[in-house]
């Protein structure tokens, strides 16, 4: 097997030699698993109502597995491997990554043990209604069942950026999305320009039949049970610089540094989950054409965490390997330029829908009082969008230099925050969707200003020092 350090440009080229070279293609990535996601809920869409409103209480399990797997301990891995092939410590490199299986095997059984003792507790405990939770239960068992092929996948490309090559991780997610359409394909039928679903996919004459909601979960895991072949292909085939020797197949230095690392991490994904629900709680309190709104305004922001996600993880490798090589001033440098990029790309965009908010609202709705709620949400909080690419883009560099402790605080600052804000303007009969709105724009703004301070006058400040 042939072996190839894409490392080592990371520390010696110019920034824009190698950065745009690993953020594109990791944009892409980002923007295929987003696509994924959309193409499932559409599928499950097709399906019906009451399916469709059961997927939505498993969603989060999903969301929540991929922010584990690939934001909070997959950035833990990028950076640990990035920072081993920056020292050339090529033998590290490899426990990180026989470390992140394990991760991978016992984060999923832990998620998968968690599910199937509380799930039929908790919709019975919330008397959801019995068909929606049947559906439900139909989606989140299959997911469950397969939620392994997910983390291992994503820790394996996680692995992969951090080396620093974000090609192939490109290539995986390319084809995890391809298996999931041409497997929900079987479960259409293409009639004269029209599409219809079938009641069910057969197999073998009858001895094997799934519901369409079985499989739409069923064709999603495909995909990544291909992505994962494709993977393992590339690993035993491919230029790598891995050496993945069967006599070391039981070393896993470091991997409770790793294990403490991604759980900091993680308690910014669940607070990041926390912040989401409470604000589309208390926005509720406001009617049904509010919540509608907020829905589609919120929708823009999720679409920028792929923007400033692609920028992040390009950084991690570029970040790690300098930091592992003691270039830490280089590392600082690249860190701030790759930065001020997301923050400039993602600042105008808040900016241009803040100016002109019926760019987007009116892609979704018609109905005047839904769309004023959207534009008033984009009006008063999309320029701050900068500030959370601010935040967000040096959580994810943190996870290069292992300072996460101050990225974490940033984000309980900022739930604590509008929490508590918001809460006692309640308590005083202040609230309106205006002040609201503004309470989560301070949130963004004291979250972007809070990371960055903490992190350029403490842990980064000493780092030069040492």
């Amino acid at each position: 097997m042939s072996k190839i350090n894409y490392s080592n440009n990371l520390i010696v080229l110019p920034f824009s030699k190698i950065f745009f070279k690993l953020a594109i293609p990791n944009l892409y990535s980002t923007l295929i698993a987003a696509m994924t996601i959309v193409f499932d809920l559409w599928y499950v869409g097709q399906i019906g109502v009451s399916e469709l409103a059961g997927v939505a209480y498993i969603f989060p399990v999903y969301m929540l597995t991929s922010m584990l797997s690939n934001g909070a301990f997959g950035g833990a891995i990028s950076g640990s491997v990035a920072r081993a092939f920056g020292s050339q410590n090529f033998f590290q490199a490899s426990c990180v990554f026989r470390s992140a299986i394990i991760i991978a095997i016992f984060g999923s059984l832990i998620m998968m043990s968690l599910y199937f003792f509380y799930s039929e507790s908790f919709f019975d405990f919330f008397k959801v209604d019995e068909q929606v939770a049947l559906s439900a239960l139909i989606y989140g068992d299959i997911l469950l069942g397969g939620i392994i092929f997910i983390w291992l996948f994503n820790v394996t490309i996680s692995v992969t950026r951090g080396s620093g090559n974000t090609i192939i991780p490109a290539i995986g997610w390319t084809i995890v999305l391809l298996i999931h359409i041409l497997a929900a394909a079987i479960n259409f039928k293409f009639d004269s320009g029209n599409i219809y679903l079938i009641d069910e996919v057969i197999f073998f004459g009858g001895l094997l039949s799934f519901s369409s909601l079985q499989w739409a979960i069923i064709s999603l895991i495909l995909g990544y049970v291909f992505g994962i072949i494709f993977m393992i292909t590339y690993y035993i085939f491919g230029k790598h610089p891995f050496a993945l020797a069967i006599k070391d197949i039981l070393k896993f230095n470091g991997i409770f540094r790793l294990i403490r690392s991604g759980s900091l991490a993680s308690c910014q994904s669940l607070m990041t989950i926390a912040l989401a629900l409470y604000c589309t709680t208390i926005v509720s309190k406001f009617g049904t054409d509010w919540i509608a709104g907020f829905g589609i305004a919120i929708r823009l922001e999720l679409l920028l965490i792929p923007i400033i996600f692609g920028i992040g993880g390009a950084l991690i490798a570029i970040v790690g390997a300098n930091v592992g090589a003691k270039k830490i001033e280089r590392a600082l440098n690249m860190t701030w330029k790759g930065t001020l990029f997301s923050v400039c790309v993602v600042g105008f965009i808040g900016i241009l829908f803040s100016l002109y908010p019926n760019f987007w609202s009116l892609l979704f709705t018609d109905k005047k009082e839904i769309y004023d709620a959207s534009n008033l949400y984009l009006n008063i909080v999309a320029p701050f969008y900068a500030f959370f690419a601010l935040g967000l883009g040096l959580y994810f560099v943190s996870q290069a230099f292992n300072t996460l402790i101050w990225p974490v605080m940033g984000t309980l600052i900022r739930l604590t925050f509008v929490v508590l804000i918001s809460q006692i303007l309640f308590s005083f009969d202040l609230a309106s969707p205006t002040n609201i709105f503004i309470i989560m724009s301070v949130g963004m703004m004291i979250y972007g200003v809070f990371i960055s301070l903490t992190l350029y006058f403490g842990s980064w400040k000493k780092m030069i020092n040492i």
